[in-house]
């Protein structure tokens, strides 16, 4: 895997009045920690990362990250985003050793038109869309590629059936990867959801009907006493 090269400096200060006047500059407040250093706090120039984010295939894509002359090799370990603007707020390097194996994840890629979805008008269902795995950092793959042409209706990947030269696979053997299912099966579905609903209103237009029979009950009654009372009363 080749390596993407970003600068950075390290941060006078922490907190978090710090890391909001770092992103008012234009910088993404982060920290590089491992096995074999100390946490590092520093402040990547958001342009900069943006700009080298294009050659990142995955957050296991190593990144030869320069820290006042210094360089570190790390991988990004998380991401941090604002949940309202989805802007970057801050960043976990992993400072790597290339002689001990990294756990990660890597992105599965698709690849290809399946026969059952071309043909016979299926649907193909993605279930995982990672892989978990154990490897070297030089080791390291961008995505993981399965071929689904030749799946039909019924067909299926598992996690059992994945190989990655160099890697260790930790994800569970039994997952699935990709089936795809008959388009029956989606719409049969869909009528027992619809049924489902259906059943629902009836039962809460019920409860309305009664309810409002109820209420009508003692209105009915106050009526009937009323007309006993005036004929007594004329009686009189």
């Amino acid at each position: 895997m080749k390596e993407i090269s970003l600068v950075a400096s390290t941060r006078p200060s922490v907190g978090k009045g710090a890391a909001r006047r770092t992103r008012r500059e234009g910088s993404i407040p982060a920290v590089i920690y491992g096995p074999e250093i100390e946490p590092l706090p520093v402040e990547v120039g958001e342009r900069d990362f943006r700009a080298a984010s294009k050659s990142v295939a995955s957050r296991g894509a190593i990144i030869n990250l320069e820290v006042d002359g210094k360089s570190n090799r790390v991988i990004i370990r998380e991401i941090q985003r604002d949940p309202v603007t989805s802007k970057i707020i801050h960043l976990d390097f992993h400072a790597v050793s290339m002689k001990k194996p990294l756990h990660l994840s890597i992105p599965i890629r698709l690849i290809g038109m399946a026969r059952g979805v071309k043909t016979d008008g299926g649907i193909m269902q993605t279930t995982l869309r990672e892989l978990e795995i154990s490897c070297l950092p030089s080791d390291i793959p961008e995505h993981i590629e399965i071929d689904v042409t030749e799946l039909g209706i019924g067909d299926s990947v598992h996690v059992r059936d994945l190989s990655i030269p160099k890697a260790q696979i930790l994800s569970e053997e039994r997952r699935t990867v990709v089936v795809i299912s008959a388009p029956t099966v989606i719409k049969a579905e869909a009528a027992v959801v619809k049924e489902e609903e259906v059943a629902a209103e009836e039962a809460a237009e019920g409860a309305e009907t009664e309810a409002a029979a109820e209420g009508e009950e003692p209105e009915a009654e106050e009526k009937k006493e009323g007309k006993k009372e005036g004929k007594k009363e004329g009686k009189k």
